[in-house]
């Protein structure tokens, strides 16, 4: 039996609970089974050899071959899922702009994105506190709803943003209502920066630990 080296927070236990059983439910644009599948292929990014390559090189287009999959998603979404979790600081328009012309729509991209950013939360937080990743459920059956948002906007990004929002970041998923809900229920309780958040730690050590693991994952923000 593994024991965590830190105590687990009752609410965020919870919320990640939650987060996989709302992946397990049929979406706007993938079924339960596949976005389940897409946590996993999420989980199996990191130890790909393709991506691995990719990494070492000057540019990610250097090297050639194909992703380590379980042959459930199509492999454009392989390749989306990779790039955002292994190396989303060197993704580019024309990276995007192939997927498109690949097949994967604009609006299961979005989707995808907000799955695997979440998963990740879910994941690298039971990392932190020396946990195995959480189990997944069951896939509930049912057909993808393929809603979209209209109330969007070409703001000069990828995909259209929500007309409404203080930041991109709280725009970026509009065009998928879904999807954004999914991401920020996940994101939301882990932020740092909310009102009235408690740590078992001071507010300086919040910081110092914001500060590094930021630097250490190039994140601009």
């Amino acid at each position: 039996m593994t024991t965590a080296a830190l105590p687990v927070a009752e609410a965020a236990a919870r919320t990640h609970a939650a987060t996989l059983a709302a992946i397990a439910r049929p979406g706007a644009w993938w079924d339960g089974a596949d976005r389940l599948a897409i946590v996993r292929a999420t989980r199996a990014a990191p130890d790909c050899a393709l991506c691995v390559a990719r990494k070492k090189s000057l540019s990610p287009d250097a090297a050639h071959g194909e992703h380590a999959s379980e042959g459930v998603l199509p492999p454009i979404a392989v390749e989306a899922i990779h790039g955002i979790r292994n190396d989303s600081g060197r993704l580019a328009r024309r990276w995007f702009d192939h997927l498109i012309d690949m097949g994967l729509q604009p609006e299961a991209y979005v989707e995808l994105a907000a799955i695997v950013a979440s998963t990740v939360i879910v994941d690298t937080y039971a990392q932190g506190l020396g946990l195995p990743q959480p189990p997944l459920p069951e896939a509930v059956p049912g057909s993808p709803s393929f809603e979209r948002s209209d109330d969007v906007a070409d703001a000069g990004a990828w995909v259209p943003l929500a007309r409404e929002g203080r930041a991109h970041i709280l725009r970026s998923l509009g065009l998928v209502p879904g999807a954004s809900a999914l991401f920020f229920a996940t994101f939301n309780p882990c932020y740092y920066m909310r009102p009235q958040q408690t740590f078992a730690i001071g507010r300086r050590q919040v910081e110092l630990v914001a500060a590094r693991v930021s630097a250490v994952n190039e994140c601009f923000y």
